[in-house]
C-alpha cells in the first residue's frame, strides 16, 4: 500500500488541481449584488382564515376525546367479575383468620387462589352438611 501511495505521489504530485484566483473572495458580495436582477417584492398582506385560526384547537380537543374513547374502551375490557370475585373471596378470608394473614401481606388474590379457596369453602360446607344430617 505504501509503494503503491508513492507511486501515485511521483506520478502526480501533491498538487490539487484547483485554484482560487486572488482577491476572489474580496468582492464578491459587491460582484453577486450586480448580477442579481431588481425586483421588488411587495408584502402581501393575508389574514388567516377562522379555520386556520381554531385548527390548533380543534387537533387538541379531538386529541382529549380520542384519549378518553380509549379509556373507555380499556376500562370495559376489565373484567370487573373479577374484582366482584376478589371482594367476595376477601370477605369469605377474613371469616377464616389463618388466610387473613397472607391476603393481606401478598395485596392480590390470583385467579386460582380463588378458585382454590372457593373449592376448600365448598368442600367445608358439604362437611359441614352432612354432619348435621
Amino acid at each position: 500500500m505504501k509503494r503503491e501511495d508513492s507511486t501515485i505521489l511521483n506520478k502526480y504530485g501533491k498538487d490539487p488541481g484547483f485554484k482560487v484566483p486572488e482577491n476572489y473572495f474580496a468582492d464578491f458580495n459587491q460582484r453577486m449584488a450586480e448580477m442579481l436582477p431588481d425586483v421588488e417584492i411587495t408584502p402581501v398582506d393575508v389574514k388567516p382564515t377562522m379555520w386556520q385560526r381554531l385548527k390548533p384547537f380543534a387537533y387538541l380537543a379531538a386529541m382529549f376525546a380520542g384519549v378518553w374513547c380509549m379509556m373507555s374502551v380499556f376500562s370495559h375490557f376489565t373484567n370487573t367479575s373479577n374484582l366482584n370475585g376478589v371482594s367476595a373471596v376477601a370477605e369469605k378470608m377474613q371469616d377464616d383468620n389463618s388466610n387473613v394473614d397472607d391476603f393481606i401481606m401478598s395485596g392480590s388474590v390470583s385467579d386460582y387462589d380463588i378458585l382454590s379457596y372457593e373449592d376448600s369453602v365448598a368442600m367445608s360446607n358439604e362437611e359441614n352438611f352432612s354432619d348435621e344430617e
